[in-house]
């Protein structure tokens, strides 16, 4: 039986020889429909964006699992003056790059780290959206195997077939521990524990659903930022934080004890701590973070953030 990824080479050939997308005239992004674009090819960097000369991260969304009243769920945007990276989507990514008038070539690589819904919720969305905006560079999608698999077949299911969107969405499987390159970008997963719970009780009877989840460190220069996903504990981040002094951590602080994150980042030359993912309660009470940060003898800084916070990290 052809897999959904299959299905998805298959209909390359049809992407890169001719579109159907509804739109009969150009882009409406300055550029000409470019339906013969090599695999690698890339947009320039929107003019508004080519100041950015380090790494700047946008916080789409702060909240965790709960529904929160006034934050989105779980997206980060980077961007450099080279290329653009979504952390998850649980967040509406697409809302936030129309309202900034960001063209639709934005992002150009998606990372989803697991498969809940905060993560992972409006990704069939922001593929709509980038449809309708006529986008023609490649989305360039990593993650566990078995998840982009079934984000393929998903979006069949939600009618965005290979041969309709008008660009090709390239899906990069990749496995904890190994390194990958990426335009300006080296980067490598690291497994959590984040799902193992809910694996041992559920897998045997649900063989077909992924319970992998992976973190990431990005290199970037000679910088290096490390995004935590979600994890069961901070001890997690010990492979990544092992490499080297890192710039930023950009963590979850939703499934364990603020105390026991700042505890562990001690051990660790981390240069700045950019929470995100936490619950509602924490909203007012970066003061008090910082101060736990400095019982538990971590010299970083230390930033709560807030939705739709854009920040050089």
């Amino acid at each position: 039986m052809e897999t959904a990824l299959a299905s998805t080479r298959r209909a390359k050939k049809a992407q890169t020889n001719g579109h159907t997308n509804g739109s009969a005239n150009g882009n409406g992004n300055g550029h000409e429909p470019l339906a013969d674009a090599p695999r690698h090819f890339r947009l320039p960097a929107a003019p508004e964006h080519c100041n950015v000369n380090t790494m700047r991260a946008i916080f789409l969304g702060t909240a965790d699992g709960h529904t929160s009243a006034k934050r989105e769920h779980s997206g980060i945007l980077l961007q450099t003056k080279e290329t653009s990276l979504l952390l998850d989507c649980g967040a509406a990514a697409a809302r936030y790059l129309l309202a900034k008038k960001v063209e639709p070539d934005v992002p150009e690589m998606l990372w989803i780290s697991h498969m809940h819904s905060d993560h992972t919720g409006l990704i069939s969305q922001l593929i709509q959206s980038l449809w309708l905006r006529t986008r023609r560079a490649p989305l360039h999608i990593f993650g566990p195997a078995m998840i982009l698999e079934q984000m393929a077949d998903w979006l069949e299911k939600c009618l965005l077939f290979p041969e309709l969107i008008g660009f090709p969405i390239e899906w990069h499987p990749v496995r904890p521990g190994k390194p990958f390159q990426h335009g300006p970008f080296k980067m490598t997963a690291f497994a959590t524990e984040h799902l193992h719970n809910l694996a041992s009780h559920f897998k045997r009877a649900y063989p077909k659903t992924c319970f992998d989840c992976y973190g990431l460190t990005i290199e970037y220069g000679s910088q290096r930022y490390v995004y935590s996903a979600d994890l069961a504990h901070p001890v997690e981040l010990t492979p990544a934080l092992e490499g080297g002094k890192v710039a930023a951590l950009m963590c979850e602080l939703t499934h364990f004890p603020e105390r026991e994150l700042f505890r562990e980042m001690a051990k660790h030359a981390v240069k700045s701590v950019w929470i995100t993912h936490y619950p509602d309660h924490l909203a007012r009470r970066e003061s008090e973070l910082k101060q736990i940060a400095k019982e538990e003898k971590f010299r970083g800084e230390v930033h709560l953030m807030h939705d739709k916070v854009a920040h050089d990290i």
